[in-house]
């Protein structure tokens, strides 16, 4: 499971992830009814013909799943990575301005 650091802005939520040694292309990233899940695979990389002695980083398939709030835009959702960080951010609706209605008489 990677570790993250969930960040907010008056905007935006920022999530960025620790994913070391996964291409950024191989993860998904999806939002759906306020749940946004981050998953992929890390492979236990070795060299052929050797034997590991110790593994002490972790490989096999990860996720993680955040619940954001109803202010956040479904449709404003990007993700980036590198050097072994996945930003995910997700901006926030507009917030609904008060109209005035004209009475009419």
């Amino acid at each position: 499971m990677p570790s993250v650091d969930l960040l907010e802005t008056p905007d935006r939520f920022i999530i960025m992830a620790d994913i070391p040694g996964v291409d950024p292309g191989e993860i998904e990233v999806t939002m759906e009814e306020g749940t946004l899940t981050i998953q992929g695979e890390r492979a236990a990389a070795a060299p052929t013909g050797s034997e590991a002695t110790r593994r002490e980083r972790p490989s096999g398939r990860f996720y993680r799943r955040f619940s954001l709030p109803e202010t956040v835009d479904p449709q404003g959702v990007s993700a980036s990575g590198g050097h072994g960080v996945l930003e995910v951010v997700v901006c926030k609706l507009e917030p609904v301005k008060p109209t005035g209605i004209e009475v009419q008489g």
